[in-house]
């Protein structure tokens, strides 16, 4: 049987949820069935020397910079030299694969949503509105990662929500779990006594993230000596946090930068609270990440954040920037080890039940495979809420 070639195109390989995503994807799917070749238009970093192992085959665009240029003619080109069956384009710096693959003739064409730009949080200016609807009509299907992030872009362009479909995230259940020898590893490593409670949070540290919350959630509980704080990742706010950290004594005493790692699973496991103080998400891996881990979760109110973290179930929910209610949450359940222990419980479940890495999998096999009508009708069967992807 003849193997579907699928060119995946994004902006760049990073340690981003969007790339993050398409790792798990491209390693996931049967090999027999299908040949994955993953694109990029910025050249690799050296964070990304590692990504042969997912199994796909890599190129690049080579293009640096924030400005680009129109990326459509090398993109046919390229297109027209490797004839997939599927190009599947990620996001606004991928975008216009969409517009190549029509010219070069593609079968099938796929665009994906999968977070929000800061600097366009809260709306795009009208000529990039206008480009990303003449795309969403190109594609032979378009699809967000959540239902916020679909509504968002669809109210963005002008169309009815229902013309982006929905396929969430999801997540390795095994690599991601309660793991004790991982915990007391970690945490001695840290020098943190078991009598501590460790609130912590892994993610770039980029604007978008608000670290600076974080940070003034820890000045708030200065006075509970218990408490610790651990903040895990690299990016551009490294040393704007640094620098807040060493000029705070209290925050010296208590927040600890762990740099980048390559074993999450680890650090969570190190943790007794998960905290996310985002201003945006599309839908978090981290925190799909932490609940599999059984770690009660304290997150903001955005993106798919809701429909993750029932609030007061699994853990809580408040509004970006509120740094006194998160401060609060914290302390709840640093207080409460039942509370933890129940949240923790209930949040791996979710997961375990909704979010596996093999439902995802699962829905992209399917999405890949069945044709755009025959998906059409099978949600037309099931109802609108009859299957994820829809």
């Amino acid at each position: 049987m003849k193997r579907l070639r699928i060119i995946h195109v994004l902006h760049r390989m990073g340690a981003g949820g969007t790339e993050l995503a398409l790792r798990r994807v491209v390693a996931g799917l049967d090999p027999e069935r299908f040949e994955n070749i993953i694109c990029t238009v910025a050249p690799f970093a050296p964070l990304t020397e590692d990504v042969p192992t997912v199994g796909a085959r890599f190129v690049s665009l080579q293009r640096s910079g924030r400005k680009t240029g129109s990326l459509v003619a090398d993109l046919a080109r390229l297109f027209r030299r490797e004839r997939p069956d599927i190009v599947h384009s990620r996001n606004w710096g991928a975008i216009e694969a969409v517009v190549a693959a029509k010219l070069a003739g593609v079968p099938r064409i796929i665009h994906s949503e999968h977070g929000r730009d800061i600097h366009t949080m809260n709306g795009d200016p009208w000529r990039r509105r206008a480009f990303r609807r003449f795309c969403y009509a190109l594609a032979d299907q378009v699809f967000a990662v959540s239902r916020e992030l679909g509504e968002h872009y669809a109210a963005q362009v002008g169309l009815p929500a229902s013309r982006l479909g929905l396929l969430p995230n999801g997540v390795d259940t095994g690599k991601f779990r309660p793991d004790a020898e991982a915990r007391l590893r970690m945490r001695q490593q840290m020098g943190v006594g078991s009598d501590e409670i460790v609130a912590g949070t892994v993610g770039r540290l980029d604007p978008v993230k608000d670290h600076a919350t974080l940070l003034s959630v820890a000045e708030q509980l200065a006075a509970q000596t218990r408490l610790r704080f651990v903040i895990v990742g690299g990016g551009p706010e490294h040393e704007r946090l640094s620098t807040r950290i060493a000029a705070s004594p209290s925050l010296r005493k208590r927040v600890h930068l762990a740099g980048e790692t390559t074993r999450p699973e680890d650090w969570l496991n190190a943790f007794d609270i998960f905290v996310l103080p985002s201003l945006s998400e599309g839908m978090s891996n981290t925190v799909l990440e932490a609940m599999a881990a059984a770690l009660p979760c304290v997150v903001t109110s955005v993106g798919a954040n809701p429909d993750l973290v029932d609030d007061g179930d699994s853990g809580f929910l408040v509004e970006a920037r509120d740094s006194g209610a998160m401060a609060d949450r914290v302390l709840k359940l640093a207080t409460d080890p039942q509370l933890r222990s129940t949240f923790g419980k209930r949040g791996r479940l979710k997961v375990e039940t909704q979010f596996s890495l093999a439902r995802m999998l699962e829905n992209y096999a399917r999405l890949y495979t069945i044709s755009p009508v025959q998906q059409r009708d099978e949600r037309a069967a099931l109802g609108a809420r009859g299957h994820e992807w829809r």
